[in-house]
């Protein structure tokens, strides 16, 4: 993939975004001018941007789009539920295509039937009537009357769209291209290209204006060509003709193209007669110019056959191009799945972010010169005291260029939370109509920055609490209104930066979480016993919610019932080593609190040591560290418990999990880590208590990896090992 199709890959995204938002605003506020001009500017970029790499159905289908736009900003229509889906219709097989792009670099089989179902879609949601054909030949089209016989009688009894097409003489200044513009006229049938008026004197001509004008007939419908001229309706006229049958009509014959007219051109050009020094300079302009005709076709494969052809005589030439003329020679094999490159991200910086990590490298150099002149005075013999001073302050320097410059490195990757809101306002839109809900999304803190990685993990969880948001806790607009609440109900996403590290916020106005309904679904479904459910506490009792198969639904339906969205949410948080916590309160509604790291390319972990080795927790996992006497363990059998802030914990011991000897030493008390498992407070009993430790994990490789207990791995300062556990998955 070249560089320039990555970045219209790219851009390409960005623009079916920024055009997907605009379109929601505009669906709400169909009088925000604001939403019209940026959703048009969006498409009318990306219809550029596919025409350049020559992807016609691409290009016709956001033109299709654009003409829909016209029409609002105009006023001859009006924004409408229908219209808008259509539009966003569009805009995800636009989605699709680009997708399929990056993979293979073409479009599928079906684009041009798409792109008209697309269309036609379109032209109906706007109500608009289909023009009649019109008999006869209009006025100002005496042309089509003075066609010779043979060409007349190729579209006998046809009814076409006759095009008369003068370019304004100053046109290539404001970038038209006339003859590029005939070329993408679909279904051509006829072309004449003459002189607009009598030709100057030779030494008069200016080539820089045009002095042409363009008369065709095409098989196509009048409002397709309405749409390609677009950009010049006032040099263009168009009109609908049938042409008369003759007494005997002509065989049918095949539309001739224009690229196959100018081939066969070109393979005229080449036989003309003159000397030899005027048939090479012949020969090497054809070459060239049938090349470029095959490359604007899509054929540059079959340059191959040219090559070969021109080394021989002239006549053989004259053969291959007149070949080529008739179509293409061999069938392109279809790119496999296998033969795909793989995606590629894309992450855009900050240029004054690039400049603050050039120049810390720069100082970085700078400090690292002083290196070999403390070697040098080493080997002189320079006294120990003066030498350590010197390594101390070398080290100082180093020491503080390169926690500057991890952190510039960790900025690079840091990207905007609206990143992942951005899927939000399309799925609440959709979901809610399909529902019968009326909801408005509040969003809010999307300046928000965190690590890539952290937005990869963070985007399924939103959607899947959004989600559950609109299915379960929004109530329906009648049962809305029998407590007293608005019919348009509220979702809030919000988030914001917190000691270290980013909360996300998901909240709304439904009717909350029944604590005793929970209770009953986790008996039900054996994840408790009745009377471990009477013993939870409300707030306790919520958090069951994020275990497996406990769903507050009594229907199953393909939007949530099933009990797993929880559960994934909850997993993928403790993942990034994050947690999640809910707060309900019924009647009024319900919020979810997503806590994560900035960053997981740096982790902050609690270290413990038992059995000799260090293990690390992740910090946004644990909520306390104390030293409890024996007597204070209370033992029922084989488990064990402690009373931790007026609530009985349930206690495990981190050498039984790891399969590890039991500790034989003397103590007067345990060191318990507590952790928080999902809302579930658990008690771990290890042999001391380390120091804090900002690490650069390395996730297990080979046959390691397959042990989920173990998040990966970590070398310290002092060069000890430390792993990092799973906790969830050891219990």
């Amino acid at each position: 993939m070249s560089a320039l199709f990555e970045q219209f890959v790219l851009e390409s995204r960005e623009l079916l975004e920024a055009a997907g938002a605009a379109l929601l605003r505009l669906e709400r506020d169909p009088a925000d001018k604001g939403a019209v001009n940026d959703l048009f500017r969006a498409l009318h970029t990306l219809k550029g941007a596919t025409a350049l790499f020559d992807m016609a159905p691409f290009t016709r289908m956001v033109h299709a789009g654009e003409d829909v736009l016209m029409a609002v900003r105009d006023g001859r229509a009006a924004m409408s539920g229908v219209l808008a889906d259509r539009l966003l219709e569009l805009l995800d097989t636009g989605v699709a295509w680009v997708d399929g792009l990056e993979h293979g670099q073409s479009l599928p089989d079906d684009a041009d039937t798409r792109a008209q179902a697309h269309e036609e879609g379109l032209h109906a949601a706007l109500g608009g009537p289909t023009e009649a054909a019109d008999t006869g030949t209009p006025a100002g089209f005496a042309w089509v009357d003075e066609l010779p016989e043979a060409d007349r009688a190729k579209i006998a009894g046809c009814t076409v769209t006759a095009i008369a097409y003068a370019p304004a003489e100053d046109c290539f200044f404001v970038g038209d291209d006339p003859l590029d513009l005939c070329r993408r006229i679909p279904d051509l049938l006829l072309l004449r290209i003459e002189a607009a008026g009598a030709w100057p004197p030779l030494t008069d001509i200016d080539p820089y204006r045009c002095a042409l004008r363009f008369r065709a007939l095409s098989g196509a419908s009048k409002d397709e060509l309405v749409r390609l001229f677009r950009g010049v309706p006032d040099q263009v006229s168009l009109a609908t003709v049938t042409m008369p049958a003759t007494a005997e009509p002509a065989p049918p014959a095949a539309p001739l193209s224009l690229a196959t007219a100018m081939l066969r051109t070109q393979a005229r050009i080449l036989g003309l007669p003159g000397s030899g020094e005027e048939t090479a300079a012949r020969r090497a302009a054809v070459l060239r110019a049938v090349r470029n005709i095959l490359v604007a076709e899509g054929r540059g494969g079959e340059a191959t056959a040219l090559g070969r052809a021109a080394a021989g005589p002239v006549d053989a030439l004259i053969r291959c191009i007149e070949t080529l003329a008739d179509g293409p020679t061999a069938v392109t094999p279809a790119k496999t799945a296998a033969s795909a490159s793989p995606a590629r991200r894309a992450l855009r910086v900050d240029a004054e972010r690039m400049d603050r990590l050039m120049a810390l490298v720069g100082e970085l150099v700078v400090a690292k010169g002083s290196l070999p002149h403390l070697a040098r005075e080493a080997q002189e013999g320079r006294s120990a005291d003066a030498l350590a001073q010197g390594i101390k302050e070398a080290h100082g320097r180093i020491d503080s260029i390169v926690g500057d410059l991890q952190d510039a490195v960790l900025r690079l990757r840091l990207l905007p939370l609206s990143r992942v809101f951005e899927p939000l306002p399309r799925l609440v839109r959709d979901t809610a109509r399909r529902l019968g809900k009326s909801v408005e999304l509040h969003l809010s803190g999307g300046e928000t920055e965190a690590d890539k990685d952290i937005l990869d993990i963070l985007g399924e969880p939103l959607l899947h609490l959004v989600r559950n948001g609109l299915d379960h806790g929004i109530e329906a607009p009648d049962r809305r209104r029998a407590a007293g609440k608005p019919d348009v109900a509220a979702i809030r996403v919000q988030a914001f930066q917190d000691t270290g590290g980013v909360v996300v916020e998901v909240s709304d106005d439904g009717a909350g979480i029944d604590a005793a309904a929970v209770r009953r679904k986790a008996v039900s479904n054996g994840a408790l016993t009745e009377e471990q459910a009477a013993a939870l506490s409300d707030t306790e009792a919520l958090r069951l919610i994020f275990l497996p198969g406990v769903s507050t639904s009594d229907t199953v339906s393909d939007l949530s019932g099933r009990g797993v969205g929880m559960d994934a949410v909850r997993g993928a948080v403790e993942q990034a080593g994050g947690r999640v916590e809910v707060a309900s309160t019924p009647g009024v509604g319900t919020r979810f609190r997503l806590v994560l790291p900035l960053t997981m390319m740096v982790t902050r972990l609690v270290t413990v040591e038992t059995a000799g080795a260090l293990y690390g927790f992740p910090v946004t996992l644990v909520t306390g560290m104390q030293r409890v006497p024996h007597g204070a363990i209370r033992r029922v059998k084989h488990a064990e418990s402690v009373v931790v802030q007026d609530a009985v914990v349930p206690l495990l011991r981190l050498r039984r999990l790891l399969n590890l000897p039991e500790d034989e030493r003397e103590r007067s008390g345990e060191a318990v880590l507590l952790v928080d498992l999902g809302g579930q407070p658990v008690a771990l009993v290890v042999d001391d208590f380390r120091e804090r430790a900002d690490v650069v994990l390395k996730p297990m490789t080979g046959l390691l990896a397959r042990l989920r207990g173990y998040a990966g791995t970590a070398v310290l300062g002092d060069g000890r090992l430390l792993l990092a556990l799973n906790l969830r998955e050891l219990v």
